[in-house]
């Protein structure tokens, strides 16, 4: 006897803007195949909102059983038995470049949750942009799902792609010091993103990390991801966070130092990204390395769907660990700071205050009242970017 299964086709689409959300493009689309005939007839559920086929004897492959690879990334950690099981047969299909998979699960809802962690979890995914589904049903039960990535180019290609950006990885990476503990390699990675590559919307695949270090060129997402791609091969623990930031969609990275956890925005370090008409000269912004809840919420939302901590610890932020952040108004010790960069030709100096008090005394000290040219013999105008959120001053130099 011939069973007949209904199955569904939703496509997903991957991230098509600057800085959009894993389901911002989402259609679905079906046909009916009349097999006996080779027609295929399109009907229209009226009901449910979704075209479908209609396939008589379709053999179902069995679910593939893999071994997991992810059990140390963080959103894996926080799924449940069944999203793990989807997890990683979704990811083996990707890494494999296979047509399609069958999945254990026949919840859709699960399907969505395991994607959305494959992508915080691995950075280096530029091969795919979205995904396709099949719901195949007997009567009003659904009796399987089959899964397809959307590759955007070849196996061949993929792999001329991986090898040039290898070449490119290891090259950066040869800088970083032999000794280099958990903040040194955060520092480095935040740094040399920001130093080699550009913020440009217009840039070509600025969604993954071809547009990092094959262009040179990216957004918010390319950046996040590169991040995360850097930070993963040094053996630092991260993963991508999606959100709004200044009511704009936006990624960033959760990382784990020295067992506690931070938030890491290489978007917003970019000196012309975040202040692009007052600044003429891209330097590192470090308002945004390695920082807590608080400091974040002020101008970012998260809307991942997975648990994120809330990151309180300051030991490997960026000021508190280069001791640049004050908790007295020590106008010496500040102005010494502004003395040595100007006088030793750094890009740039910047300190952070304890609170908006603080940093309000300061910046009416030295930029207003004019008394960093005390520190700072012949200097004739000052160029600086300010963060009130987090209560950082950067002055360029």
């Amino acid at each position: 006897m011939r069973r007949k299964f209904i199955f569904t086709i939703l496509l997903c689409g991957g991230l098509l803007s600057a800085c959009a959300s894993l389901d911002e493009a989402k259609e679905a689309f079906s046909e009916t195949l009349d097999t006996a005939s080779g027609v295929v007839r399109d009907t229209f559920d009226t009901a449910s909102g979704v075209m479908q086929d209609t396939i008589d004897s379709v053999t179902l492959p069995e679910p593939k059983d893999v071994t997991s690879i992810s059990t140390d990334r963080y959103v894996y950690r926080l799924l449940d038995e069944e999203a793990k099981t989807c997890y990683d047969q979704v990811l083996d299909c990707i890494l494999s470049h296979e047509e399609d998979v069958t999945l254990s699960t026949t919840n859709k809802d699960v399907i969505d949750e395991a994607f959305e962690a494959i992508f915080a979890d691995y950075g280096g995914l530029f091969w795919v942009d979205g995904y396709a589904y099949k719901t195949y049903r007997r009567g009003d039960d659904v009796v399987g799902i089959t899964f397809s990535p959307k590759y955007t180019m070849t196996k061949e290609e993929r792999d001329i792609c991986q090898t040039r950006v290898d070449e490119v990885v290891e090259t950066w990476l040869s800088e970083v010091p032999a000794d280099a503990d958990d903040y040194a390699k955060s520092k480095f990675v935040f740094e040399t993103l920001i130093e080699r590559v550009d913020y440009d919307t217009s840039a070509e695949n600025n969604q993954n990390i071809l547009s990092v270090f094959l262009g040179g060129a990216t957004v918010c997402r390319g950046y996040a991801s590169a991040t995360s791609y850097l930070l993963d091969i040094l053996g630092v623990p991260s993963t991508i966070v999606s959100g709004h930031a200044n009511n704009e969609a936006h990624a960033w990275n959760l990382v784990q130092l020295d067992g506690e956890y931070y938030f890491l925005d290489t978007t917003w370090g970019n000196s012309r990204y975040t202040d692009a008409a007052a600044t003429t000269v891209k330097h590192v912004n470090y308002a945004y390395l390695n920082v807590t809840s608080e400091e974040l919420s002020s101008n970012h939302t998260i809307e991942s769907t997975f648990f994120v901590p809330d990151c309180t610890a300051t030991a490997d932020n960026y000021y508190y660990h280069e001791g640049l952040y004050f908790e007295a108004f020590d106008i010496p010790a500040i102005g010494g700071i502004f003395s040595e960069g100007y006088y030793g030709g750094a890009d740039a100096s910047s300190v952070k205050m304890a609170n908006s008090s603080l940093y309000a005394q300061m910046k009416e000290y030295f930029i207003t009242e004019g008394h960093i040219t005390d520190y700072c013999n012949g200097l004739k105008s000052v160029t600086y970017l300010e963060s009130e959120e987090t209560c950082v001053l950067s002055i360029e130099w």
